[in-house]
């Protein structure tokens, strides 16, 4: 009795199969978002919130594409794509490393200031140079431009999120910290008590952000051409532009704080 009700039992399984909805749901791929960098992406009301979630979700929908965003915190999110467990993984400032370990979409999610900042009456700085020595609070997994990322000195404190190095700069235990305009100011907000005790002191970088998929999943090409073609059919049908008015956020395009130190440094290194 026990092994009939067995190949009852796989039967039924086949059958189910047969008609699709195991294998759409084996199929469905995921795709890490990063449970912690609000407004662009984070995990809030046991959901996944912020302007570049709301971008992917609206490319692949225009593509006709299913896909599932499943939240994890970055360095673990970048992993899991690596392996092949996660098809993907956003958001991410490729460098030589990344662009070697998985596939880079032609379309951009978008744009952000990468600042340091200090206490609100530290000066303004030129050059990495003028903080050589100092403790830079930097979060786990992220880069920040190949002049920053490979300035070899300053010491990095590294912390698991951006609110932990601004604490770590409110108390002295960090000179500075480098963290996203965007993010930053959401933090700010979020935390009212912090308003005020900061200043960015220079813009390092403002690199381009990617949904970055993984070399492993049989399907990860497709999904990217399909993320590409959803990706221009939101930016011509005005989809894109609507998803940052929303949110309030502008491409990264503000000139604030002038000329980046990455493209000072790269002016002065390409300089005869």
């Amino acid at each position: 009795m026990a092994c009939q009700s067995t190949r009852t039992l796989a039967l039924l399984v086949f059958t189910l199969c047969l008609s699709g909805a195991c294998i759409a749901r084996a199929e469905t791929p995921r795709i890490g978002a990063e449970d912690d960098w609000y407004p662009y992406t984070a995990l809030r009301n046991d959901r996944i919130e912020g302007m570049s979630a709301d971008i992917v979700r609206a490319a692949f929908n225009a593509s006709d594409t299913s896909v599932e965003l499943t939240p994890y915190p970055y360095s673990r999110c970048m992993e899991l794509a690596r392996s092949g467990s996660l098809a993907g993984c956003f958001n991410t400032t490729p460098d030589a490393h990344i662009r070697a370990e998985f596939l880079l979409p032609q379309e951009v999610l978008f744009s952000d200031d990468i600042l340091l900042w200090g206490h609100a009456g530290d000066a303004a700085i030129d050059d990495l140079d003028a903080i050589r020595g100092k403790r830079v609070a930097v979060t786990i997994g992220y880069t920040y431009g190949e002049y920053f990322d490979s300035y070899a000195d300053i010491q990095r404190i590294a912390v698991r999120r951006d609110i932990n190095g601004f604490r770590m700069l409110q108390r002295g235990r960090v000179d500075y910290v480098i963290a996203f305009r965007g993010t930053t100011d959401a933090l700010l907000r979020d935390n009212p008590e912090l308003v005020g005790q900061f200043k960015a002191l220079t813009r390092v970088h403002r690199p381009r952000l990617y949904l970055t998929f993984s070399r492993h999943p049989p399907r990860a090409a497709t999904l990217l051409r399909d993320f590409d073609a959803g990706m221009r059919q939101i930016r011509q049908d005005g989809t894109y532009q609507r998803i940052l008015a929303n949110w309030q956020l502008s491409d990264g395009q503000s000139s604030a704080h002038g000329s980046t130190l990455q493209e000072r440094h790269n002016n002065k290194t390409e300089s005869p």
